[in-house]
């Protein structure tokens, strides 16, 4: 017999408040989907939202959080879900209590067919640092999660590429247009890890320069890219960078 509304929500709110995705898998319909309209973020499939799930459970110790109070309500076709965040900002060693975000959640024969999550993106300077931004970016780039690495970016970032190749333009001004850069080169090359990363913290604190160098494959081709940054964070999002890269060196081509 399916289970009811009210025992998927207490199996999401055990999960959410454990900071644990696992237990999603077992109310998790196999079409399911994930969506951030704030951001236009969509996983389909449950092992694609699992895996986002599972990414987000990975930050709570990044952001010193400790506790999520989780507040459940039925709705006709499911249940909503609101959670406050508790914890001390890695950052500052301040602590904090936040309303983190609010969700709905459609339930069909006992398991959860879409997820629509409302995160408060507003109280993301609270949670995440500028260098904790740019971890993120660092991470979400050698994994090769394009969708990730773009919601990394607020809706009218500006990127300046001063040493930009002919053909690709040294300025952007559209987060969705770098999403679609970001997939159609993932076609052709795949990062595969970074290192020489170093951080140069600024007086501004919503300010940090970064140098760091990728490795991938193009084509099937190893290469090495070295990258110097100028990053700019506001509420959680980047909102200005300064990108500096030479070009890829290949295997037995430096």
């Amino acid at each position: 017999m399916p289970r009811t509304v009210s025992e998927v929500a207490e199996i999401v709110a055990n999960a959410l408040s454990a900071f644990d995705a696992a237990p999603f898998a077992d109310v998790l319909a196999e079409d399911a989907v994930y969506e951030i309209p704030f951001t236009g973020h969509r996983s389909a499939g449950r092992d694609a939202v699992l895996a986002t799930l599972g990414a987000g459970s990975t930050v709570a110790a990044r952001i010193g959080l400790e506790k999520v109070e989780v507040t459940t309500t039925e709705t006709a076709d499911g249940f909503a879900v609101e959670l406050v965040a508790e914890g001390r900002n890695p950052h500052s060693g301040h602590h904090y209590r936040i309303p983190s975000s609010a969700g709905l959640l459609t339930v069909r024969n006992g398991e959860i067919t879409r997820y629509r999550d409302y995160p408060n993106h507003g109280a993301s300077s609270t949670l995440h640092g500028t260098k904790d931004v740019f971890q993120r970016f660092l991470d979400a780039a050698v994994d090769n999660r394009w969708d990730d690495l773009a919601d990394l970016y607020s809706e009218d970032v500006v990127i300046e590429i001063p040493f930009a190749p002919a053909g690709v333009p040294k300025v952007t001004r559209d987060r969705e247009e770098l999403r679609k850069r970001f997939h159609e080169a993932g076609q052709r090359r795949r990062i595969t890890k970074s290192d020489r990363v170093v951080v140069h913290e600024t007086g501004d604190p919503e300010v940090l320069v970064a140098e760091y160098d990728l490795h991938g494959e193009f084509e099937g081709k190893p290469y090495v890219s070295t990258y110097a940054m100028v990053l700019t964070v506001r509420d959680g999002r980047i909102v200005h960078s300064r990108d500096y890269s030479g070009a890829p060196v290949f295997s037995g081509t430096e």
